[in-house]
Formats: C-alpha cells, structure tokens, sequence
C-alpha cells in the first residue's frame, strides 16, 4: 500500500526484512517512509487509532480513522481498553478490521488464547460488528460500504476469516508465513499463483 501511494518504489518491497532495510517486519515512524506508527508489540493498533478518532472528533473532521489488527493481538489488554473506550466516546469514526487468520506466530490462535465469540464481545462493547470473508473481496468491500454508511454514533469493526497466505500453497496456513522473507523464485512463484487466481 505505502508503495502504491508513492512512500518508496516498488521494487524496495525486495529489501523487506533485510539487514538495513528501510522496510523492517515492524514499521518504524524513524526511517519507514509513510510509517505514522512504530509496530513491535502487538495490541497497540486500536489504542492509537482511538486517539486519532478523539483527535479527529474534537477538530470537527468527519474523515474515518481505519486500523487492521491480527487475531493475536485480541488477546492483548490494551485491545480491549481501546474498545471499551472507543464505545464511551462514540467513535464512529473508527473502522476496525480483524484478520481472523486462525493462526499466530505462536501458534494456532485459539490454543494460544481462545478469545471467540469474538463477535459477540464487540457487540457487547458498543461496536457495530460484522463477520465477512476476508478472501472475498467483493464482500468485504461491501462491508466497508456498509461500515462507513452505518448510522448509529458507535465505533465499527469488521472480523475477517481469513486464510493466511489464501492461494499460495507453500505459505497458505503456516504459522511460518507470519516471519518468512521470500526468496526470488519463491516470490515469482507467489506472483504466478495469485496472478492466476485473479484470471479465474
């Protein structure tokens, strides 16, 4: 995304996770171009983009404020003081998406800590919840449509099930795909695969 909206040129994508790479596995605001936040440890999307929702809502700006989060970092207590706090000041500004992937770098999500009924704990905090199919894309497309034109004065989230690595058979559900820096052959192979999902 930060190289299809200018930040870097594509090809600096093949230095992803290398020794003095401006693309480390966790952007940092210090030399990622177009990174507004230093990643790391997990959880800490939803806080921050809470701040920006007050932010935004004390300015009068009606522009949406959107973080992605990984199943794993449900399990993280600054995830849920984030929403319990997005719920009381009425952040609808905030759409929320989970990668519902099942699968963390520790190992299966739900072994590692079960957090379902992932829907029905948002829906207890306020959120305006939706369960799509995170590998359709028409679907959650819709989903964004129906997250931005929901009408009620509360946070959105959009839980995604997910198939981490979804058609290229040597990433596809492995907890390894999480850390995996891709040789040049395996990339073009990865290419190959998804360019012949997109033809079907």
């Amino acid at each position: 995304v930060l190289a299809e909206a200018g930040y870097f040129p594509e090809e600096e994508l093949t230095t992803y996770a290398a020794d003095d790479s401006r693309l480390p596995m966790s952007g940092m605001t210090s030399y990622t171009p177009g990174a507004e936040m230093s990643g790391g440890s997990i959880g800490l999307g939803l806080p921050m983009a809470v701040g920006m929702g007050l932010g935004l809502k004390r300015k009068g700006s009606k522009s949406f404020i959107y973080t992605l989060m990984g199943d794993g970092e449900l399990a993280e207590g600054p995830t849920w003081e984030a929403a319990i706090s997005a719920a009381n000041y009425g952040l609808d500004n905030i759409i929320a998406l989970v990668d519902f992937n099942q699968v963390q770098a520790d190992g299966p999500s739900m072994k590692v800590m079960n957090t379902e009924p992932v829907s029905a704990k948002f829906e207890a905090f306020g959120f305006f919840v939706q369960r799509v199919d995170g590998n359709d894309l028409p679907k959650l497309v819709a989903a964004f449509d129906r997250a931005r034109e929901h009408p009620g004065p509360q946070p959105r989230i959009i839980i995604c099930d997910t198939r981490m690595g979804s058609g290229v058979d040597f990433l596809e559900g492995r907890e390894k795909s999480h850390f995996i820096r891709l040789n040049p052959e395996d990339w073009a192979r990865a290419h190959a695969a998804l360019d012949a999902r997109r033809a079907q």
